[in-house]
């Protein structure tokens, strides 16, 4: 009986541990089932998106980015046209559109002369500055076909002739050798900074300073050099911002550009100086550099900067906490 007994038992235990085993092996089998397939799918999911890069690659090669030019000019007695017929062959080349808005001030001669030249031209019936950089951005918005491989660059038309004018190679190195960001934003150099005057120096480096603290920037950038490149996404949300004063945009635009962008850089340029003397050879050469220098340096002019420091600090208080900080 008791032989019985641990016959069934051993049995019993031999069968156990050839379950045991059978499950093992079949655990194992399922394992390199799984983990075959789990290797195929792996594979199958690299091989897609080595060829989605090399697509979206080979897109940009075949469909390099495009810049659409968006500027604003203000030249009543059209001083800058012997400038600007120099500068035409290197804008018609950079950018693929061609948006001017002309303020009211400007006459007709300009509009038919841009028009003439392949640019799309409209008058703004506004003087306000505000308004006729948001006709200008949104004017080039509606321009754009092609959001992945089109891009708005804003800049003063004055200032985009003396720069084409001055530092063509430049402007060339800088607009083809940053168009892979969302945001770029190009300041002045030190030199270049430094040849406005004094009234625009002393309230401008407060806004830069006050914009740049804003962003959390260790360093001050030249935050109010109104010269940027940016997608039609940003473009659209810029717009959209409710401004209250004239001027304020010129600090808070960037600042919102920058916080937006998910990829931004900044560089800075020797061809932003100051660009208005262009305007006034004539009495320059009369009257000296310095003699006609004096009436950027009054009373007046200052009051007038003071005001657009004044706007900057009203639009940047609106889109920026401030917060009391007290060390003793």
């Amino acid at each position: 009986m008791l032989f019985f007994k641990s016959s069934s038992l051993i049995i019993s235990q031999n069968y156990t541990l050839i379950d045991y085993h059978i499950q093992c092996y079949y655990s194992r089998w399922m394992f390199f089932k799984y983990y075959t397939l789990i290797k195929k799918l792996l594979f199958n999911f690299l091989i897609i998106d080595i060829y989605k890069f090399y697509r979206k690659k080979s897109n940009k090669m075949n469909h390099p980015i495009s810049i659409i030019l968006s500027s604003t000019f203000h030249d009543p007695q059209f001083k800058l046209k012997s400038l600007l017929k120099s500068a035409l062959p290197l804008i018609k080349d950079l950018f693929s559109k061609l948006i001017v808005i002309c303020t009211p001030a400007t006459g007709d001669d300009v509009s038919d002369f841009l028009t003439h030249e392949g640019f799309k031209v409209a008058t703004s019936s506004s003087m306000r500055q505000i308004d006729n950089y948001k006709k200008a951005v949104k004017v080039a918005l509606n321009f754009i076909e092609s959001p992945q491989t089109e891009k708005i660059f804003y800049i003063d038309f004055d200032r985009l002739i003396h720069w084409i004018n001055t530092y063509p190679d430049e402007i060339t190195k800088t607009l083809k050798g940053n168009i892979d960001v969302d945001y770029l934003h190009i300041g002045r150099t030190s030199r270049a900074f430094n040849t406005h005057p004094i009234t625009q120096r002393e309230t401008e480096i407060i806004m830069n300073e006050l914009g740049s603290k804003a962003l959390g920037l260790l360093k001050t950038i030249d935050i109010i050099s109104v010269c940027f490149l940016f997608t039609k996404e940003l473009g659209e949300k810029i717009i959209k911002i409710k401004n209250y004063t004239t001027t304020g945009f010129y600090c808070t635009w960037p600042v919102i550009f920058w916080k937006l962008a998910t990829n931004k850089r900044y560089v800075e340029v020797e061809g932003h100086e100051w660009e208005t003397p262009d305007r006034f050879k004539i009495e320059i050469a009369k009257y000296g550099y310095n003699e006609w220098l004096k009436q950027y340096q009054t009373s007046t002019e200052w009051k007038k900067r003071v005001q657009f420091l004044h706007d900057s600090i009203l639009e940047l208080s609106r889109i920026v906490d401030f917060q009391f900080h007290l060390k003793e």
